[in-house]
């Protein structure tokens, strides 16, 4: 499919292992010229059949047509959207084609011409087929997105979630009980509280089970906000819930982010396509 060549481009070209197929993959042949199929009135020749061959390393007929119409329905698409390359950029890819294989532009025509393929048919093969994945991609990328929620969401499916609790803690020795209910009503900053009374003053954040256990309980039904006490023989305890952490553990973010984004645009992909083969006149002559 047109996709997974347009995925492992990922906005780049690369080039090695598509020259490498492009020189060493056919014998020496010629073939007639001939129209093969054509999509809406453009043709696909025999030519870009051989070419197909040597680019994607393709061997089956039936497959590299049905590809080939693929691109041309995407660079139709594309250039109607006023997409195009331009030559000098083809041509430096053509010299990037030739130094990686340690040739010149001149041995990669020769090359070419020794299988009935000109270099003018190669520029033209490698603008349709950067413009129907690379250009897609991007313009895809234009609508497509991964949202925080839906990486949240994906995130809570995958890995192991863990709560955790971010608070403010106050320790008092209990004689000290009446002068904080005097200040609790007008003062609710327990680091401030904590100097004024001489207590203990901690940014602390715990999960379940952390803290005594009366504490503890008090903490896990708090909301966001709240004040919260308990006490045992020696302490007075009371904690400022700030705020709730969902954290989720053993997931990737960056590379569940581009799995996701890397889905959408497969899907986005597969709706365009089925759309423009709805709405466009393909021939097959020869399969």
């Amino acid at each position: 499919m047109v996709y997974e060549c347009f995925e492992k481009l990922q906005g780049k070209v690369l080039l090695g292992k598509l020259v490498s197929l492009l020189l060493f993959s056919l014998a020496f042949g010629y073939l007639i010229d001939k129209v093969v199929a054509s999509v809406n009135g453009e043709p696909i020749l025999e030519s870009d059949i051989r070419m197909a061959k040597l680019y994607y390393g393709m061997k089956d007929k039936k497959k590299i047509i049905e590809r080939l119409i693929e691109i041309n329905l995407i660079y139709q698409y594309m250039v109607s959207r006023g997409i195009h390359i331009p030559d000098s950029k083809i041509d430096e890819i053509l010299k990037d084609i030739a130094k990686k294989n340690g040739i010149s532009i001149e041995e990669l025509a020769k090359e070419l011409r020794n299988r009935g393929l000109t270099l003018e048919d190669f520029k033209e093969f490698l603008r349709k087929d950067l413009i129907a994945t690379v250009g897609l991609r991007e313009y895809l990328l234009k609508q497509v997105s991964v949202t925080d929620l839906e990486l949240e969401l994906e995130k809570l499916k995958r890995g192991k979630v863990k709560v955790k609790k971010d608070i403010e803690l106050l320790i008092l020795s209990r004689d000290k009980g009446k002068k904080l209910l005097d200040l609790i009503g007008s003062e609710v900053n327990l680091k401030a509280l904590s100097e004024k009374l001489g207590g203990e003053y901690h940014r602390l954040t715990v999960e379940k089970g952390e803290l005594i256990k009366e504490l503890d309980k008090q903490v896990w039904r708090a909301k966001d906000g709240e004040l919260v006490f308990a006490e045992d023989d020696k302490n007075i305890y009371v904690v400022k819930v700030l705020k709730t952490i969902t954290e989720v553990e053993g997931i990737n973010t960056e590379k569940l982010k581009e799995e996701i984004l890397r889905k959408k645009l497969q899907e986005a992909y597969k709706k365009l396509l089925k759309e423009l083969k709805e709405n466009s006149v393909i021939t097959i002559v020869e399969k």
